[in-house]
């Protein structure tokens, strides 16, 4: 048979070639003309300013977004008007997710009993700066309420107890106080949601002591048993003074005639 020239061998090569690379771009243009897959969403409502709780939401305060899955999450809403009018039980952050959980039932009427619990209380106290966690207090935290006791038979050794645990803070607020003799002043308060009988003890330790108000975390929902503490286990009992040792005594015995008496120096 007869060897074919080099030049054709190079022709052939070339033609292949070029076929190879016509199918290659005409399979990769086929593929950029088929549309990618539709993203699936939907809508839910979302909140555009701060929202505090107890008040009647209106619709400048809330939108629609797009949720990027096709199932919004549960108990949340898509149209802004189911929301208005509804009454807040909680707060919102702008862009937070309007759902039924942070909400009071249908009816409710703004204000602090919005917030309330059906067998719970609001009940005010007045604390200072310092008792009153600095002003970090918000709506919805959770405090533990410390006595202080430091008269009647605390007088010299002053006692202070963790009294109740986890309260509810329902707002925090101002008072003006004014005592004889002294320029009125401006105490701060808080509000918290109590039992009656919490309510009646709470009572009994603002009358009775100073209430100072420990604050809880996020979810923490433990609930902490102590004994209490006083000046003496604080800072520890006071070493009692050394009584000298009494002076050592003797006894003489004195003959004076027929009689004998002791004497003792």
């Amino acid at each position: 048979m007869r060897q074919l020239p080099g030049w054709v061998w190079l022709v052939m090569a070339i033609v292949f070639a070029s076929l190879a690379s016509y199918m290659a771009l005409g399979w990769l243009k086929r593929q950029a003309a088929v549309p990618p897959p539709k993203e699936k969403t939907s809508l839910v409502v979302v909140a555009t300013t701060q929202v505090a709780p107890a008040i009647s939401l209106s619709a400048a305060q809330l939108k629609t977004e797009v949720w990027h899955q096709a199932t919004p999450p549960v108990g949340s809403f898509r149209n802004v008007q189911e929301l208005v009018g509804r009454v807040t039980a909680a707060s919102f952050t702008p862009g937070e997710l309007i759902t039924e959980n942070k909400l009071t039932p249908k009816g409710t009427v703004p204000g602090i009993t919005a917030m309330l619990s059906p067998d719970k209380r609001a009940m005010t106290v007045k604390v200072d700066e310092a008792s009153g966690v600095a002003g970090f207090l918000s709506p919805g935290d959770r405090v533990d309420v410390v006595v202080t006791v430091d008269k009647g038979q605390y007088d010299k050794d002053p006692v202070s107890k963790i009294l109740f645990q986890g309260l509810k803070v329902l707002g925090t607020g101002q008072k003006m106080e004014s005592r004889p003799g002294d320029k009125p002043q401006i105490v701060p308060t808080v509000t918290l949601e109590v039992s009656p009988e919490e309510g009646e003890g709470l009572a009994l330790a603002t009358q009775e002591g100073r209430i100072s108000l420990a604050l809880r975390g996020r979810g923490n929902q433990q609930l902490v048993e102590t004994k209490g503490m006083d000046t003496a286990r604080l800072f520890g009992k006071p070493a009692k003074p050394n009584k000298p040792a009494p002076p050592t005594r003797r006894t003489v015995e004195v003959i004076r005639g027929v009689q004998r008496e002791p004497v003792e120096f």
